[in-house]
């Protein structure tokens, strides 16, 4: 048996405020949306017995119309083609309240195509497979529930088990994101022919059969050295192979040391810097320790030309102090602002991954309210 397994699409992201001027869309989210369809013409053009999709489908629970008609475009080709196709629901897509109607039902219309999105362990039979599948789930009390149940069919050829969550003591694969859901690593059992597994971004194996199959596109700047796409798995024996998709070029340059450098030097540095091109990539320049008044000297102008070609360009600058002390000025959204914020207070992991948790809850529960 063969599988796809695809995660964390994020249809209807957008960001920079880059404008396509011929369709009108953001360039980022139509970026997100070209990704998505090349995964789906793999799939078609391969034809693998099961696709599987661990989670956050769309970026937001109220997709724009722009989101939900590519959705629908893409799943209704793997269902022409009969190809069955499992979409769980992750922290991104799933309203906080049980009450609220999920856009996931519209998917249960389309003939080959099954979505999970109910807050509960599903356990769906598709031919010679059994898919174990938890979505992202409304309480703790319902996610335990859900593992509890995790037992492999013995009448099944085939088991898979399919989960949106971060995996308890794999540190990198906890983002202390708003609702973020956490496996105990127990629950990821041997019986289980494969583990499809959604959440983080990066390509990451957790287990000999679990796997993150990461993004097909990066979102920000610090998943720039993650290499993104989705896997290719045979069962019996398993063997998994992660395809790269075409992404936007994303760099994050080496710090250029400011120190000794005057203002017409530094403007020279970063020259060089990017001198290797940078048309329509998104790119970060980081100035280490620079003077603040070498900095309110920087010739701004010179500086956006050098990098004038690129989607996007985020500088940091890392001042120095008085006191000789390094402090940046790099300013991210909201979100991330507040992530450093917690993460630098040097609290214990437990309380800074709860304080997360419930910040961004907060956070995202605005959100919800002005979509």
């Amino acid at each position: 048996m063969r599988l796809v397994h695809l995660s964390d699409t994020h249809l209807g992201f957008a960001d920079y405020g880059r404008i396509d001027s011929e369709s009108g869309v953001n360039r980022r989210e139509e970026d997100i949306y070209r990704v998505f369809e090349e995964v789906v013409d793999y799939a078609i053009r391969t034809r693998p017995d099961l696709v599987i999709h661990a989670g956050d489908l769309f970026d937001s629970v109220r997709p724009s119309n722009r989101a939900i008609k590519v959705a629908m475009e893409q799943l209704s080709r793997l269902s022409k083609e009969r190809i069955p196709t499992v979409v769980i629901a992750g922290n991104h897509s799933t309203p906080r309240l049980r009450s609220t109607v999920s856009v996931f039902g519209m998917l249960q219309y389309f003939p080959h195509v099954y979505p999970v999105f109910g807050g509960r362990y599903e356990r769906l039979r598709i031919g010679d497979c059994t898919v174990h599948a938890i979505p992202h789930t409304y309480s703790e009390e319902d996610l335990q529930e859900s593992i509890s149940l995790l037992r492999p069919d013995a009448g099944s050829k085939f088991n898979v088990m399919v989960a949106h969550a971060a995996v308890s003591g794999v540190q990198e694969a906890s983002w202390g994101e708003f609702k973020d859901q956490i496996l105990p690593m127990r629950s990821l059992k041997s019986g289980f022919d494969y583990i499809a597994l959604g959440h983080y971004h990066k390509y990451l194996k957790v287990r000999d059969n679990a796997y993150y199959c990461g993004a097909p596109e990066r979102f920000r700047l610090k998943e720039a050295g993650y290499t993104s796409g989705f896997l290719d798995v045979r069962l019996n024996p398993l063997s998994v192979r992660h395809v790269r998709t075409g992404v936007r070029d994303m760099v994050s340059f080496e710090p250029i040391d400011c120190r000794d450098l005057s203002a017409s030097e530094i403007a020279d540095a970063i020259e060089a810097t990017v001198s290797g091109g940078v048309d329509g990539k998104i790119i970060r320049v980081v100035l280490d320790n620079i003077p603040r008044h070498i900095r309110s000297a920087l010739d701004i102008k010179r500086i956006r030309r050098a990098v004038s070609g690129s989607l996007h360009c985020e500088f940091e600058y890392n001042h120095i102090t008085d006191g000789g002390r390094v402090a940046s000025s790099q300013i991210g959204s909201v979100g991330e602002e507040f992530e450093n914020y917690v993460r630098n207070l040097g609290l214990e992991r437990d309380a800074a991954e709860k304080i997360l948790a419930l910040g961004h809850g907060y956070l995202a529960d605005v959100e919800e309210r002005m979509a």
